[in-house]
């Protein structure tokens, strides 16, 4: 996952996020920072937000765009403690230009 979130951050898309994240999938979990538009897989601290998916597929599927968050959520297989907003700026700080 490390990998997965290193590649796919986009400084472009200025959240204003300054913030610990941690994201939990059940058998596997990481916690990292997005701090001035930057990526920093070394959070020091406890996550201000943690994000829980149903699997770390499901957390890559809605990072990268190709599933819808809105869905999932309304379907239970994510949730989050921690500011709610964040969910979604976490996300779009993942995703390409483009989307």
């Amino acid at each position: 996952m490390h990998e997965f979130l290193a590649q796919r951050f986009n400084p472009n898309h200025g959240t204003g996020l300054d913030a610990c994240v941690g994201f939990d999938w059940g058998d596997g979990s990481i916690t990292f920072a997005i701090r001035e538009q930057h990526l920093d897989l070394e959070c020091r601290g406890d996550p201000e937000m943690t994000i829980y998916f149903a699997s770390q597929t499901l957390a890559q599927a809605l990072l990268d765009g190709s599933a819808d968050a809105m869905e999932a959520f309304m379907r239970g297989q994510f949730r989050a403690s921690g500011h709610l907003i964040w969910v979604f700026h976490t996300m779009a700080a993942f995703r390409p230009d483009d989307t």
